[in-house]
């Protein structure tokens, strides 16, 4: 691979609590590892390019949400064509909700999600606004911060966690994983905050393990220092 191809979708619209961060903090890292990458804005109406290696797609309140909801249809198709090839995605709150299957909104509208993911959410009157800590199956934690007020309910997927302190899905669960495929709740950027997430997805996309270089051990040791920080406040153990 010379050059690897981030696709993000929709950043006009669903880019709110620092999602982009998530796209640099991938290029980046694949730089500093010697990968050329070229990141691809989509906007509605575009066509999409003929590739990608990653896929990104942040949150936006419903009314993003539903200015972008015609093409997130549109595009439906070759999105299921990458995931089923193999191709990572990293989607957050409000755009997870889209690349899922359903999305319900508060008036009881149902809006046909992309399928990407087997989940569906029902947004509330709550708002769920907080730090979260989130135990994964290997032991290890991440961190970041939720703004959202859905109930996601995983349809036979594994979820991404289990939360140590937050909401995540509403049952004690936060995100979804499908394949090399995260859906999560998680702000902050939460890849800049949980690098290994970071290197997990640039894994699946160069087809093999990134190993740790100078740049990234130097960065990581702040993200573990935030991590802690947000774990301290909550009073529970990373």
């Amino acid at each position: 691979m010379t050059v690897l191809r981030v696709l993000h979708l929709y950043p006009a619209e669903l880019g709110i609590n620092g999602d982009a961060g998530n796209v640099l903090a991938l290029a980046e890292r694949a730089r500093w590892r010697g990968v050329d990458v070229e990141v691809v804005a989509h906007a509605s109406g575009a066509e999409l390019p003929k590739s990608v290696d990653i896929v990104h797609i942040g949150s936006g309140p419903l009314s993003g949400q539903r200015a972008v909801h015609d093409d997130v249809l549109r595009i439906a198709p070759r999105l299921r064509e990458w995931r089923d090839a193999g191709v990572p995605f990293l989607a957050i709150a409000g755009g997870w909700q889209l690349l899922g299957t359903g999305l319900e909104t508060p008036e009881g509208d149902l809006l046909a999600g992309a399928g990407v993911f087997p989940t569906r959410a029902a947004l509330g009157a709550k708002r769920h606004v907080g730090e979260i800590v989130v135990r994964l199956a290997d032991g290890s934690s991440v961190a970041g911060f939720e703004n959202h007020s859905a109930r996601t309910v995983l349809d036979g997927a594994e979820p991404l966690g289990r939360v140590a302190s937050g909401t995540g899905n509403g049952d004690g669960t936060e995100g979804v994983v499908v394949g090399s495929s995260i859906g999560t709740h998680l702000h902050g950027p939460v890849l800049p905050m949980n690098p290994a997430l970071a290197d997990r997805l640039l894994s699946a996309a160069l087809r093999g393990e990134v190993p740790p270089i100078p740049q990234t051990e130097r960065v990581d040791r702040y993200a573990l220092n935030a991590r802690r920080a947000i774990a301290d406040r909550l009073g529970v153990s990373l």
